[in-house]
């Protein structure tokens, strides 16, 4: 289904609702008008009968006029049911920053020159990258489970690129047409999100030299 087909089923199913009630109001209101009539024709007592009977038939009117906003609800969820099931998603991105390399100095315990780190929490055993971003007022040591708390570390991906300067990207994945995500919505705690750090080529070494001497 897309998504000018489904404006129009319920556009559809909303002029059907209105239409509805739009008539049995007016019915509504004219059987009011003649219990009235009849009353005080009769001289009928308002309060032991005539209203009585106006309140049997407010409440005989409301059971269809809530059968049919249920209709008109339950064909809307359908409808959106079959837009979210007929639509394609594709990576978005989110959130986008500079990464600035960070080189060793002479009494650095690990040598090479890196635009990302790895470290493991010790309490938690929960892996994490560091990373250095580059900011107005200069450059900032960051770590992904500090400032990404919802991605995970499976989520986390570098690629090597070396026409691309260094940068990392929060990406999502949306509906390709912002329209359906607007009709549809999104929860946070549903959303599927990754990282992905993009640096130069040769950045990321199998092997590394690590000195415990120092």
């Amino acid at each position: 289904m897309s998504y000018e087909k489904y404006i129009e089923v319920v556009d559809a199913a909303e002029k059907h609702l209105n239409t509805w009630i739009f008539w049995t109001n007016i019915l509504f209101v004219i059987m009011v008008i003649l219990i009235l009539i009849i009353a005080f024709s009769a001289k009928i007592s308002f309060r032991q009968v005539t209203l009585p009977i106006l309140i049997v038939t407010a409440l005989t009117f409301m059971g269809p006029w809530f059968l049919q906003y249920f209709n008109y609800v339950n064909a809307k969820m359908e409808a959106s049911n079959t837009l979210a099931a007929s639509q394609s998603r594709e990576w978005q991105v989110k959130e986008k920053g500079n990464l600035a390399s960070l080189g060793n100095t002479s009494d650095t315990v690990m040598s090479g020159v890196f635009f990302l780190g790895i470290g493991k929490v010790s309490s938690k055993q929960e892996s994490y990258y560091a990373f250095a971003k580059k900011t107005e007022q200069g450059i900032q040591v960051k770590r992904t489970d500090e400032v990404f708390k919802n991605i995970r570390f499976s989520d986390i991906y570098i690629q090597e690129k070396a026409a691309e300067s260094p940068h990392y990207a929060l990406e999502v994945y949306r509906y390709k047409d912002k329209r359906v995500e607007n009709v549809i919505g999104s929860s946070p705690d549903d959303e599927k999100s990754r990282l992905i750090s993009v640096v130069p080529e040769k950045t990321v070494q199998q092997d590394f030299h690590v000195d415990a001497t120092k």
